[in-house]
């Protein structure tokens, strides 16, 4: 019956998106992709003048982006379960299984503790991940893509603005996969819901969302030794993956996570409310002076236009009432309307990176807003088996049952100054409550294991965000001033702007965190995975630089230092080094691009200068692509682009997955790298779908069964995958 439903849902609205067609005149350039045209279809003309760039999407710290249809090389690296880009990363065999890290960053870091299970939650959006929109009609986009045995992932958004004052919007990504090997089942359900409001005046703002997460797992432990053997020596026995034996049959785990975040702000004083409520009363009388005229086609025109629309583009507006001499006066009447100055949520430059999210602020703005954050957050690791294993050694007793609870609330207020000398300038106090906690208090010999980690902690901080000409300034603080933990952060970066095709920034950081929770105590059924530490603060420095010419491509390079890092050792316990850490990392993009031709090169050199016991990275990761891009057939329907995507990384010793604590631990006897993988990919673009065919690691049979993602769990064998991205807007 829910098949059915699902089909029947999908049905109509494919029947209801083509039923209505936006004329292309009024469009603007949002739809200038669909090139197809139907006979006998139904045009519906929308009010006013509604453009691609009307459909915004953007994030808590207001980066703004637009919803997007076309399709480029970007769409197909992220057309994966992330919907991310994942060149550093390498994934399991499965999708919805974890992925191993070909490299890592050390930016943004936050000073507050993470509940650790780091190998969960490579799909779980936080607060800066998820994206509040805003759009003129009603809008939706769906994600298909099959998986591996009877798998396939489906994510469905719809949003829609119930006024220009309010949006709303509901998201759920649903996977299943059973996987080629046994006991590699993936199931994931998450649901997302935002909203956001702001009055008349933007005086007051308010934005939301609530999230929940959860990602099951069988977990096979990988291959046995005599399995790996069969594998390398592509035995015909057991081409069938199913057949391989694997180290765990019983075993399963599960993450959960809920959150619930709010964050407001009111406008204590600002000299332009007073302008624009000036501005609208002007507005509303030019519109009663077209009625008395009896200009009924002007005044529908009128009606289309308010403050924000002269505000953002005062020629168009002029230009709807151009054409028609009764209406000379009212013209007139517009234009004597002082255009007012955009407040911060208006007027956002889009960047690729919230570190370079600048807001301009016009010389003469004057704004104090009062805002309050709110985030509770409740996470829940479950590892299970109905019997124990010997790899992870004795228990306590069985079945194994581990349960990890964490609750976390977050309580931010803030003072914030907007003017032309100060720019962005915001002062701000917080509350943390953390528990992160176990059912109750472990005696073992002559250890006593606590139950939980329970405390408070108060921040102060400010941020700074300026627009000097072309010169982008950036600066975050904060620090726990008292509490049960300690940390603080400092966060500076600089960014210039030549024109739309160079730009350079340059940044730094240094932080001082606590390790994650679970490194600081952990309770389970097996003896050895019990412990309670009382670690340093890991200590950090970073600096890079960031260069980008879009006719020639960007590079971006960093360098950090850390000091007490703390990993996983050998035996899968929390260890922390005792000398400092060097690590740099530069990744080079370019692309060339001959008649319908393109290739596309992405280079990342890594050097760990000190520390390379503990801390493993490949050398060299390379990833290009060759591709052919055409519109095909009369009247361009339809959009192609195919070729061919070569990966590489160099050998090296990686970190084994370890699916008791979901977190890669440190081994020396294993290397995994060095090997080619060649995908080819035929993507299709027919108006606003775009249609993507994937055959993944087709050099498998010519270039040796020696590709793995971790050790002990191989790498994809060659598979034919499809799906699709299909938005509407109705």
């Amino acid at each position: 019956m829910k098949k059915f439903l699902i089909v029947l849902f999908l049905g109509f609205c494919f029947f209801y998106s083509n039923a209505q067609i936006v004329e292309r005149d009024l469009g603007g350039n949002m739809f200038k992709n669909d090139s197809t045209t139907f006979k006998n279809e139904v045009k519906i003309k929308l009010d006013g003048k509604t453009k691609y760039t009307d459909y915004k999407v953007f994030t808590i710290s207001n980066d703004t982006t637009y919803i997007d249809t076309t399709l480029s090389l970007k769409k197909d690296v992220k057309f994966n379960y992330l919907r991310k880009d994942d060149f550093e990363l390498l994934p399991f065999h499965n999708m919805g299984q974890t992925y191993s890290k070909l490299g890592y960053s050390f930016e943004n870091t936050a000073i507050f503790p993470l509940i650790g299970m780091n190998a969960k939650q490579f799909n779980y959006d936080k607060v800066e991940d998820i994206r509040y929109y805003y759009v003129p009609t009603p809008t939706s986009e769906v994600m298909y893509r099959t998986g591996f045995e009877q798998g396939q992932v489906l994510e469905a958004l719809v949003t829609m603005n119930t006024s220009k004052k309010f949006n709303i919007s509901l998201k759920y990504k649903g996977l299943r996969s059973l996987g080629k090997y046994r006991y590699s089942l993936a199931s994931t359900g998450n649901f997302i819901s935002t909203f956001n409001y702001h009055n008349t005046n933007r005086t007051y703002e308010l934005k939301g969302h609530f999230a929940s997460f959860d990602f099951f797992n069988n977990e096979n432990g990988g291959l046995t030794e005599d399995a790996i053997n069969y594998f390398e020596t592509n035995d015909p026995n057991y081409t069938d993956r199913g057949r391989l034996d694997v180290n765990l049959a019983n075993a399963e785990n599960m993450f959960e996570g809920k959150r619930y975040f709010t964050e407001q702000t009111l406008s204590i004083y600002s000299k332009q409310n007073a302008q624009e409520r000036k501005n609208k009363q002007k507005l509303e009388a030019l519109k009663i002076k077209a009625t008395k005229l009896d200009t009924f086609a002007i005044k529908n025109q009128l009606d289309s236009i308010t403050i924000d629309s002269i505000a953002i583009d005062s020629i168009n507006t002029k230009k709807i009432l151009k054409k028609n001499p009764v209406a000379k006066n009212i013209r007139r009447g517009i234009e004597t309307i002082k255009t007012p100055t955009l407040t911060k949520s208006e007027t956002i430059v889009p960047k690729i990176d919230s570190t370079l999210a600048i807001t301009e602020v016009s010389k003469t703005i004057l704004d104090l807003k009062l805002g309050h954050r709110f985030m509770y957050e409740t996470k829940h690791y479950r590892f299970k088996q109905s019997s124990d294993s010997e790899i992870f050694g004795d228990v306590f007793n069985t079945p194994i049952d581990d349960h990890t609870s964490y609750q976390h609330m977050n309580n931010d207020l803030f003072l914030q100054l907007n003017s032309p000398i100060t720019g962005i300038l915001r002062a701000k106090i917080g509350f943390l409550n953390y528990n992160y906690h176990y059912n109750s208090i472990l005696y073992y010999n002559d250890q006593t294991i606590s139950d939980k980690l329970k405390g408070n902690a108060f921040t102060v901080g400010a941020d700074w965000i300026v627009k000097y000409g072309k010169v982008h300034l950036n600066a975050n603080a904060q620090t726990i001033i008292t509490g049960d933990i300690t940390g603080h952060s400092l966060k500076a970066a600089a960014s210039f702007e030549l024109d739309s095709i160079f730009s350079f920034k340059g940044f730094a950081e240094i932080n001082s965190k606590s390790p994650d929770f679970n490194k600081l105590l952990y309770q389970s059924a097996y003896i050895n995975y019990n412990w309670q530490n009382n670690f340093k603060n890991e200590e950090l420095k970073s600096i890079g630089a960031q260069m980008i010419v879009n006719k020639w491509g960007n590079i971006k390079a960093t360098y950090s230092i850390v000091d007490n890092y703390t990993y996983f050792n050998e035996d899968s316990k929390p260890t922390q080094a005792n000398e400092t850490l060097k690590y740099f990392k530069v990744i080079a993009q370019q692309y060339f691009t001959f008649r319908k031709f393109t290739i596309d090169n992405t280079v990342m050199y890594q050097k760990v200068e000190n520390g390379d016991s503990f801390f493993r990275v490949p050398e060299l990761v390379t990833r290009n692509t060759l591709y052919y891009s055409n519109y095909l057939f009369k009247n361009k329907p339809l959009f192609l682009q195919t070729g061919v995507t070569f990966k590489y990384f160099t050998s090296f010793k990686a970190n084994a997955y370890n699916p008791l604590l979901s977190e890669f631990a440190l081994q020396n006897d294993t290397e995994i790298g060095n090997f080619p993988v060649l995908d080819f990919f035929a993507n299709a673009q027919i108006r606003r779908t775009r249609l993507y065919l994937k055959v993944e690691n087709f050099s498998a049979s010519f270039t040796g069964r020696n590709y793995y993602s971790a050790p002990n769990y191989p790498y994809r064998d060659l598979t034919v995958r499809f799906g699709l991205v299909w938005n509407f807007f109705i």
